[in-house]
């Protein structure tokens, strides 16, 4: 596997290095299209052309904000085109699978109707769900202006988290890899914690429920 993340390295950083600005922003898309390709290995690297003259920060910070907005923004639209009615289909066929029923389905929806600006706009800085999280804003039919105002807001400061961390660092930009590495995975296990925990919680108060009735 690390064969194959050192070759992908490789030829994102060639791409960059030879499109400049275009480059960056094709990858900011592919980057959220496609959520196992990792941004920090582009920003950061960015952030040493920036040092050594070769880029503009705001030149990259616009590209790779632009680039990957339109990733996330496909996400949004695919769910307003899914919908509600065949996510609940899905669910009644295959849910009882993995142990997800419609009223959990119910109750997530919910939860991200109360709290939709605060989802969008952390997820951002989640791996692996950056993207993925415009899905149920587009089924929840979440307004399109408050989508665009939150995940352009987490995007610029998530790029330029990264893209100044390169530019900081100069030649010992790789640095970042291993830092936002570790930050990711205590993320991770902070979000499977959470939803753990909800689950949990969930079954609880049903058995609660059942019991009072």
């Amino acid at each position: 596997m690390s064969g194959v993340l050192d070759g992908l390295k490789t030829f994102m950083l060639q791409l960059v290095e030879t499109l400049g600005y275009a480059g960056l922003a094709l990858l900011s898309l592919v980057e959220n299209l496609i959520p196992p390709i990792p941004s920090e290995f582009v920003l950061p690297f960015a952030g040493f052309l920036v040092a050594e003259g070769r880029l503009n920060v705001v030149g990259v910070l616009l590209f790779t904000t632009v680039g990957g907005f339109a990733g996330t923004a496909f996400f949004f639209w695919l769910g307003r085109r899914l919908g509600d009615a065949r996510v609940r289909s899905f669910i009644r066929r295959f849910g009882r699978y993995v142990l997800l029923r419609e009223s959990d389905y119910d109750e997530a929806l919910g939860f991200f109707q109360r709290h939709d600006t605060k989802v969008i706009f952390w997820g951002r800085f989640m791996p692996g769900v950056r993207s993925l999280i415009s899905l149920p804003a587009g089924v929840a039919r979440m307004g399109f202006a408050r989508f665009c105002l939150y995940t352009l807001l987490g995007t610029v400061l998530w790029n330029a988290f990264l893209v100044t961390a390169g530019w900081v660092l100069g030649e010992r930009w790789e640095a970042v890899l291993a830092v936002v590495d570790r930050l990711e995975s205590v993320l991770w296990v902070l979000l499977g914690a959470a939803v753990i925990g909800w689950f949990v919680w969930q079954r609880l108060r049903r058995r609660r429920e059942a019991r009072v009735e």
